[in-house]
C-alpha cells in the first residue's frame, strides 16, 4: 500500500513540474502594466510602450511619426530660411540686424512635421487607455502558449 502511495506521489510530482516550469516562464516573461505605464509616460511618443507590449509594428510606426516629424522640422528650419545682414552706422558706432525669412517650401515641411508630431501626440494620449489591454493581450497570449490556459 505505501508502494502504491509512493509511486503515486512520484507520478503526481512529475506531472507537476511542468506545469510550474511553465508557471515560472510565465512570470519570468509576463509583462507588467505599471512599467508600460512608465515607459507610456517617459518614452511614448517614441513608442516604447507598445515595443514592450509587442503590440505589433505600431511602436515602430509612432516612432516614426514622432521623429520623422521632428526630422522634417529641422529641415524645414536649416534649408526652407535664408537670412539677410543689414548693417548700419550710427553716431554709437556699427549697428547690424539680421533678418530671418522662411521660404514657402520651408513653410509646407514644416507644417507636415508639426502635423506628424501632433498625430503622435494625440496617439500618445489615447493610448493611456489602451495600455492595459496592450499588456493583458500579451500576458494572455503567453500562458496560451505555454499551455496555462487563461492566466492574467
Amino acid at each position: 500500500d505505501r508502494t502504491v502511495k509512493a509511486v503515486r506521489g512520484t507520478a503526481m510530482s512529475e506531472t507537476a513540474k511542468p506545469e510550474t516550469a511553465n508557471l515560472t516562464a510565465y512570470e519570468d516573461k509576463r509583462k507588467s502594466t505599471g512599467v508600460a505605464y512608465l515607459l507610456w509616460f517617459f518614452l511614448g511618443l517614441f513608442g516604447a510602450h507598445r515595443l514592450y507590449a509587442s503590440a505589433g509594428k505600431t511602436g515602430w510606426y509612432m516612432m516614426a511619426l514622432h521623429v520623422g516629424g521632428w526630422a522634417l522640422m529641422i529641415a524645414a528650419f536649416a534649408f526652407g530660411s535664408h537670412s539677410t545682414t543689414d548693417t548700419y552706422e550710427t553716431a554709437l558706432g556699427v549697428s547690424s540686424f539680421t533678418n530671418v525669412e522662411a521660404t514657402a517650401r520651408g513653410g509646407v515641411v514644416a507644417t507636415l512635421g508639426w502635423a506628424m508630431r501632433a498625430i503622435a501626440w494625440v496617439w500618445w494620449l489615447i493610448d493611456v487607455f489602451l495600455v492595459p489591454g496592450m499588456v493583458r493581450r500579451w500576458n494572455s497570449t503567453l500562458a496560451i502558449g505555454l499551455g496555462l490556459g487563461g492566466l492574467r
